[in-house]
């Protein structure tokens, strides 16, 4: 019986089980954690600095090594309900390289919360960084967004957000990269990750990209691994198309192979054409 397109149930859930489709995936996981570890160790570094009471509504927060640089705002996958910016921290060394600050963010987690909670989170945390540029010593105005998976679909709703009710400028985010995100949160409600977070019909429409789109125009580099499931690509071409005819430029990187955890690597390193496409989003 068909559950959403052409999938059952099954095949649904396993377009979007990422972690059933790659051998000792913890082993990357804990790779990563011991990467980025080492590289806040190496680098400077503010740790989990507040924007609100939870323990999760923290940043870190990489410098430039000159005042007045642009500011990468990155969000971490995991579905919305796993993983930590403490896992990534090293993805912000192509982008420190070229003079650009990083703020790696947490928010909430299902099914602590829902997804109203979550977005408010990441959206909470832009306006804290916004208001903390001078401190903080980076251009307010020359803010970038990017993520991973959920966090993808995080940067995208960045993207889009009305600023208005926050006091921001409704250009107080001037461009997005999403790698492997999620754009469309239908099939995510079909599917076995909604058992955490319990998305309704309304909230599909509220937070899913595809349906709110940026508000003004910015530019925008979209990539997914060249291995990863074929949800992942009509996602990615969904989004991509539905841009494209609303104007914006859109770069995609097209990458040959690499599951949905392999990208993280590519990002990481400054020589892979994700990396340098995420730079020169920024240094345009």
């Amino acid at each position: 019986m068909k559950h959403y397109l052409h999938y059952d149930r099954d095949q649904l859930d396993r377009q979007y089980n990422v972690r059933a489709g790659i051998p000792r995936f913890q082993d990357i996981f804990d790779s990563w954690n011991e990467t980025a570890r080492a590289y806040r160790q190496q680098h400077e570094v503010r740790t989990n600095l507040h924007y609100g009471a939870h323990r999760l509504q923290a940043l870190d927060y990489f410098p430039a090594t000159q005042a007045d640089a642009p500011l990468l705002v990155f969000i971490h996958g995991g579905y919305w309900r796993s993983l930590d910016k403490d896992d990534f921290s090293h993805l912000a060394g192509p982008c420190h390289e070229a003079g650009i600050a990083v703020a790696m963010i947490n928010y909430r987690l299902a099914p602590e919360v829902d997804m109203p909670e979550i977005v408010g989170d990441v959206r909470l945390a832009f306006s804290w960084l916004y208001r903390q540029a001078a401190q903080l010593g980076f251009n307010a105005d020359d803010i970038y967004v990017a993520g991973h998976s959920a966090g993808g679909h995080l940067a995208a709703i960045l993207a889009a957000t009305d600023w208005q009710d926050s006091g921001l400028p409704d250009n107080a985010v001037k461009g997005l990269c999403s790698v492997s995100g999620l754009y469309d949160l239908e099939p995510i409600r079909l599917c076995y990750l909604n058992e955490a977070l319990q998305l309704d019909q309304s909230q599909v429409q509220q937070f899913s990209p595809l349906h709110h789109l940026p508000r003004l125009p910015m530019p925008v580099v979209l990539s997914a691994g060249g291995a990863e499931s074929a949800e992942f690509h009509r996602q990615l071409a969904a989004y991509g198309l539905r841009l494209q005819a609303a104007g914006f430029p859109v770069r995609q990187v097209r990458l040959a192979d690499g599951h949905h955890l392999d990208v993280i690597g590519k990002l990481a390193d400054k020589d892979n054409e994700l990396a340098q496409a995420l730079v020169a989003l920024i240094r345009a």
